[in-house]
Parts: structure tokens; C-alpha cells; sequence
């Protein structure tokens, strides 16, 4: 394939402006053709914001738009449904964080992708972050010696007027609850520095919000490498307040904060390293929201693989692994929910 590679977009809700600001980044490279969402509102609301044309279905947009690829950003329990249809019609997919809600729904979604030959991209904007691809550089140059802890705090702001606004926020089957729907990126952030987990335990409740899953909980982890980590997620801060990763290794300590792990708070090494640590302060990022600008590398990789020029670097393999830890932190606790 060779560039402009076209994008369309199925559900135009909150993360949706994001995505076609990365689109949009893009240039020459890429554009946005076409978008779709079945609330009208929601639809008429994306007019004259962009270019690209409108539809209220998934299947008239497959049919009638100039598609290479696909971004699903539906709600998260609809992840595999869109992204079968949209293999089935031999696009390419881009797939918002969860996969999925379901192990098995996941696992469905690979396998199309892989049975009518068509990629499937999925997001982790954080992992494209300039701070956490510096300490991913730093461990894999073993600067932090032996690992021995990795803590993540997860303290966001989400009223009862955000789970109100739409009917599956805060549902088992299409949202998941703090750790599958916010929480997710800092469980994925751990893997990916620390390592594959082999232990889990967790407890999660509903502490102020009026919903079916989690506000609220903590998980704790042994990964492979012998390291512990643990993880404290939580929706009910008066204020999006910190979205950080701490790593303890025998030979330094790093930790990477603001709301989205875009600021770098400590980093101490028992050896200095001018070529890796005179760009921490470079790596320092603003951000408008608690997404983060990984959006546009995420959409600058897709691009980059699907025109030969390099790889996307998150395979669907990897990213289903996240899924499966989130579901072991949930199976542990799940029924102490109450209510």
C-alpha cells in the first residue's frame, strides 16, 4: 500500500476527536474519509468539523466509503462485533483500548483479522509516551540492575454525571468498570516494563458512584523476573489528581507522573548515562486530556507499517495479555461487589 492511506471512524464519542486529530496530523500521509455512529446527535455534532462524510450505519459506510482502514472507538463491549464486520469487508482495523470486555470476544476478533488477511492495530497510546519509551530504554540497557517493584496510583476524576451521560458506562458488559476502562492503560504500561505477571490479587468495591462494576480497587502483582508491583485505581478524586508508574530496581529508581505518565518526577541511577540522561527533561509532555498525545505515533506506526516503511509494535498477542490480567484482577474480587 502506498500513502494517503484513507481512515474511517465507527463511534464518534469521546475518545473520537482525539483519533481524528491524529488523522489529521498525519498530512499528505493519511486522511479521514468517512465516519459513523447511530445516534444522531452525536453524528450531526461531527458536521462541519471535518471533511469526510457521515453515515449512521457501519455497513453503509463499508460499502460506500473509500476505506483502507477502520478506527472502532464504540463502547467497549461492541470492540470485537465492529471489528469482525470491518475484517469481514477486508479493511484493516484499528482497535480502541480494551480489545474487548471478553476474553472470547478478543480471541474472535484475532482470528478474523487473521482469516481475511487484514491487520489489526491495537491502541496503547501510553506506550509511545517519550517518558515511558526512555525508561523502557534505560531497563532494557539494565540500568535498574535487578527489578524489584513496580507501583502504579491511578487517582481520575469521573463523577455520576459521566457514568449518567451513557448508559453503558459503568456496565459489566460493555464497559467493565475503573480498572477495564481507565485503569487499563497504567496494567498495560506495567507489562511493558516489568514484565509478564504470574500472580494477582486484588479487591475492588464501589465507593461513591452508582454503577455495576468497580469505582475503586487495588491489585497486587509478582511478575516473571521476581519483581512485585501493585496498582491503586480509583474514579472518585475531587480532581483528575495523578496517573503515575514508580520502578525500585537495586541500581535506580524512576517515576514517571502527571495524569497520564507525560511527566518525569525521579530519576536516579547508581551510574550516570549522559546519553539517556540528558533527554529526560525533553521528554517532559503537556497534554490537553488524559489520553495524551500517543494518539498521533499510534496512527504515524500504522502508516509506517502498512506502507512498508516499519512495524507496528503492539501486536493483537500482546495486547490480549493485557485483557487477560485485567480479567484476573476482576475474577479475584468480583463477587465481593455489593448492592
Amino acid at each position: 500500500m502506498t500513502s494517503p492511506v484513507t481512515f474511517g471512524l465507527v463511534g464518534c464519542g469521546r475518545v473520537a476527536p482525539t483519533h481524528m486529530g491524529a488523522i489529521r496530523a498525519l498530512g499528505k500521509q493519511g486522511h479521514l474519509t468517512a465516519y459513523c455512529d447511530t445516534d444522531p446527535q452525536v453524528l450531526s455534532s461531527f458536521e462541519g468539523r471535518t471533511k469526510a462524510r457521515g453515515y449512521d450505519r457501519l455497513d453503509d459506510l463499508l460499502q460506500k466509503a473509500d476505506v483502507d482502514v477502520v478506527a472502532v472507538c464504540t463502547p467497549s463491549g461492541l470492540h470485537a462485533d465492529h471489528a469482525i464486520q470491518i475484517a469481514e469487508a477486508g479493511k484493516h482495523v484499528v482497535v480502541e483500548k480494551p480489545m474487548d470486555v471478553s476474553l472470547g470476544a478478543v480471541d474472535r476478533m484475532i482470528a478474523a483479522c487473521q482469516d481475511h488477511k487484514v491487520k489489526l492495530y491495537p491502541v496503547f497510546q501510553n506506550r509511545f509516551n517519550p517518558t515511558l519509551q526512555l525508561v523502557k530504554a534505560a531497563l532494557d540497557k539494565g540500568r535498574f540492575g535487578r527489578l524489584l517493584a513496580v507501583n502504579s496510583t491511578v487517582i481520575w476524576k469521573r463523577t455520576q454525571r459521566y457514568y449518567d451521560q451513557a448508559a453503558w458506562r459503568g456496565t459489566r458488559a460493555m464497559d467493565g468498570g475503573a480498572f477495564f476502562n481507565q485503569g487499563i492503560h497504567f496494567v498495560d504500561a506495567m507489562r511493558f516494563l516489568g514484565g509478564e505477571v504470574t500472580e494477582v490479587q486484588s479487591m475492588l468495591g464501589r465507593q461513591a458512584r452508582d454503577l455495576e462494576c468497580e469505582d475503586t480497587g487495588s491489585a497486587l502483582f509478582r511478575f516473571e523476573n521476581g519483581a512485585m508491583g501493585n496498582i491503586f485505581v480509583t474514579m472518585t478524586g475531587t480532581q483528575t489528581a495523578e496517573g503515575s508508574i514508580t520502578l525500585i530496581g537495586e541500581t535506580g529508581m524512576v517515576k514517571i507522573g502527571g495524569e497520564a505518565m507525560n511527566h518525569v518526577d525521579l530519576w536516579e541511577f547508581n551510574e550516570p548515562d549522559p546519553d539517556q540522561d540528558d533527554l529526560v527533561e525533553g521528554t517532559q509532555v503537556e497534554i490537553d486530556s488524559v489520553y495524551g498525545s500517543g494518539h498521533k505515533a499510534v496512527y504515524q506506526h500504522i502508516v509506517h507499517d502498512l506502507t512498508g516503511v516499519g512495524s507496528y509494535p503492539i501486536t493483537a498477542q500482546d495486547a490480549a495479555q493485557s485483557v487477560r490480567l485485567l480479567h484476573a484482577i476482576q475474577h479475584a474480587e468480583l463477587h465481593t461487589l455489593t448492592g
